[in-house]
């Protein structure tokens, strides 16, 4: 009777499992980093974004390696590793009591993070059949995002207690939960290591010019899609509305509920990256009628602010559902079998890339500019619609002609 709101038996379910225990101390852990670290620690807040920018550049340099690791080792193996390396790092978090320590642990962390990440989604591509990684990554989306909700609801004690022994418990619960993931991925069949073509490049997926970009342009866009709700609408409530600024919470939640229940049901239909083309494209231009939308709300009545915020929430969060199922479709699809490892940690790359650029463009445009400030981003959202499939099929030829000459090699 439940079978069909769970994804197929076996590794995919155990996946699944071990991401809502693990997001649940992520999501109270990132409830309570900031006070945690400013009022407990001592850091000023200039400290903290110094930390927190020296993990994304340790995340963006080690990740591809962290990804190719993982299909020379095995992604398991890797994934139960960096879940280990999490967990000591949390625990460490304990200690910290100056700059430097927080930012060593920092960056180990962020590429511990983005290594689970890619090992997770080399792992879908080895055990799961090609037809079913879409469907199979959209289960653990949703539950992610409700493993992070959960967790976010268990930090708000802590966050009112607002006392040292409450964040420490935050910590040490997320440790845990660390290594009851790695508990539950052993459970997972073993992907075999794979092995690349003799006298080709090792780092394939650098060399890859159409993945590089598509990396690139997605991780924007998903910096900027998930900051809309985040940063540029309580920024955009204060600065150019009278609205309560409660309507933060109602859109988010709006996102996700959207997020948990649908993104299976919008992952359907789109299997590889040729599927993905169109629902692409539809997914940004929506995300930008979303835009246009929270740009209405200027000078509005409060009772209309909430109504266009509101629909702009259900707008947005069906144009991202969409749009993550195309590039799951696609990071799974241009990658070699051999190669899934490192092409996943490619696709992080571009998302850490994006988490940098995004909150200056959507600050500088929001509060800036103003409306019209929405309805460029709502512009970038729509050239990015339409520069996305052009990328894909270009990816596709791609990876059309590496076939024909692995074939041709095998052959002779």
């Amino acid at each position: 009777m439940f079978s069909k709101f769970l994804p197929a038996p076996g590794t995919p379910r155990v996946l699944m499992f071990a991401t809502l225990v693990n997001t649940f101390g992520n999501g109270a852990y990132l409830t309570t980093s900031a006070l945690f670290l400013t009022r407990s620690v001592g850091l000023s807040p200039a400290q903290v974004a110094l930390g927190l920018s020296a993990a994304a550049l340790a995340g963006m340099v080690l990740t591809t390696p962290m990804g190719y690791l993982a299909d020379r080792r095995g992604p398991k193996q890797v994934q139960i590793g960096a879940l280990i390396v999490l967990a000591a790092c949390f625990t460490g978090l304990t200690q910290v009591r100056d700059l430097w320590s927080y930012v060593l642990i920092a960056c180990v962390i962020a590429v511990g993070d983005a290594t689970v990440k890619a090992a997770n989604g080399a792992m879908i591509a080895g055990a799961v059949p090609p037809a079913e990684r879409v469907r199979t990554r959209a289960f653990i989306r949703s539950t992610n995002n409700a493993g992070i909700a959960l967790g976010t609801l268990a930090g708000g004690l802590p966050l009112l207690l607002d006392t040292r022994a409450g964040y420490l418990a935050v910590l040490l619960g997320n440790a845990v939960t660390f290594l009851l993931a790695a508990v539950v991925v052993r459970r997972v069949t073993a992907v075999a290591p794979a092995s690349a073509p003799a006298g080709g490049p090792r780092m394939v997926a650098l060399r890859d010019r159409p993945f590089l970009a598509f990396a690139l342009l997605d991780g924007v866009v998903a910096a900027l899609y998930n900051e809309v709700l985040s940063l540029a609408l309580p920024l955009w409530l204060i600065a150019h509305t009278r609205a309560p600024v409660a309507l933060v919470s109602a859109a988010l939640l709006v996102n996700t509920i959207g997020c948990v229940t649908l993104q299976v049901w919008a992952s359907r239909g789109t299997h590889t990256a040729a599927d993905a083309v169109g629902v692409a494209r539809r997914g940004a231009l929506v995300v930008a009628a979303s835009c246009v939308l929270f740009g209405l709300s200027a000078g509005r009545p409060s009772w209309l602010v909430a109504v266009l915020v509101l629909a702009a929430s259900t707008v947005h969060v069906l144009g991202e559902l969409w749009l993550s199922s195309a590039t799951f479709a696609v990071v799974f699809d241009l990658a070699p079998d051999w190669a899934q490892g490192q092409y996943q940690g490619v696709h992080q790359t571009g998302r850490q890339i994006g988490n940098m650029v995004g909150p200056p463009v959507i600050t500088a445009l929001v509060v800036g500019w103003g409306a019209p400030g929405w309805s460029a981003l709502a512009a970038i959202f729509a050239a990015a619609g339409l520069a996305a499939p052009h990328i894909i099929r270009w990816g596709l030829r791609r990876s059309g002609r590496q076939a024909a000459t692995a074939a041709l090699a095998a052959a002779g």
